[in-house]
């Protein structure tokens, strides 16, 4: 070793390798979150997609038909195109730096915008949606975000729901919106109850439900937090789930 060069202290190497590695963990846990979140919207833009096929091949459709399929595909882009631009603001979620733009929000009409686009995925697997939601809640909310929330629980539901009924509904309770999103499926058990809401964590075994990341109750407790709400779940074995957003009506206690 030359005169006048100390080795690098150990300490520092080690808060080095501690920094990199934290960098490496939160890109991985970035990517997971993105795969995730952009594709679950591909599921309405698929079925859509395949019912314009079937008509054209089949020669029972007219113009206008056509023409509405299209404005649908349009309209499914555009938000799937939105989600992505929000990605960067959901991925600050780790750091505690998300902020989003409350705004007003029907909350009825959203409910079953998200509940018809994802209706198609819902016949396949069997499941049929009631929506029970009065038409007088209206809150400042950030749309996407809510959005996200209701779409995560809604896929889930139909996921997990072995085919069963679906009931989404909605409460007022003072200065608080309360969404309701229940399933009829094999439910989840206590222990599992106290962990599903943290990344990469789910409560059923990937071989019988299909390839996922965990990630998607994380990010619904992450929007539901960063906008003054929360997020919890009732259920037990055999008995269904029910998971419940709260969400306060103004802003002031959002982000």
């Amino acid at each position: 070793m030359k005169a006048g060069h100390a080795d690098p202290a150990p300490g520092h190497l080690l808060e080095e390798i501690a920094r990199l590695r934290e960098a490496v963990a939160a890109r991985d846990a970035f990517i997971a979150v993105a795969a995730h979140e952009l594709r679950n919207p591909m599921t309405p833009i698929r079925g859509q997609i395949d019912v314009l096929l079937r008509s054209m091949r089949s020669g029972a459709y007219a113009p206008e038909r056509v023409q509405h399929g299209l404005e649908r595909l349009e309209w499914l882009i555009e938000r799937y195109m939105r989600r992505a631009t929000t990605l960067l603001d959901v991925s600050r979620a780790t750091t505690g730096k998300l902020r989003l733009v409350p705004q007003p929000v029907h909350l009825a009409s959203l409910i079953r915008e998200v509940v018809s686009s994802l209706t198609p995925l819902a016949s396949f697997a069997g499941s049929v949606f009631t929506v029970e939601v009065p038409d007088c809640i209206e809150g400042s909310w950030d749309r996407l975000a809510l959005e996200q929330i209701l779409e995560n629980l809604t896929s889930n539901a139909i996921k997990y729901g072995e085919g069963k009924p679906i009931l989404v509904s909605a409460e007022l309770q003072g200065g608080t919106a309360v969404v309701h999103v229940r399933d009829l499926g094999p439910g989840i058990s206590e222990a599992d109850q106290a962990r599903i809401f943290e990344r990469f964590e789910r409560a059923v075994d990937l071989s019988k439900q299909g390839m996922g990341f965990g990630v998607g109750l994380w990010i619904v407790r992450q929007l539901a937090q960063a906008m003054g709400g929360e997020i919890g779940v009732d259920c037990s074995l055999g008995q269904g789930s029910t998971f419940t957003v709260s969400l306060p009506l103004e802003p002031g206690n959002q982000g």
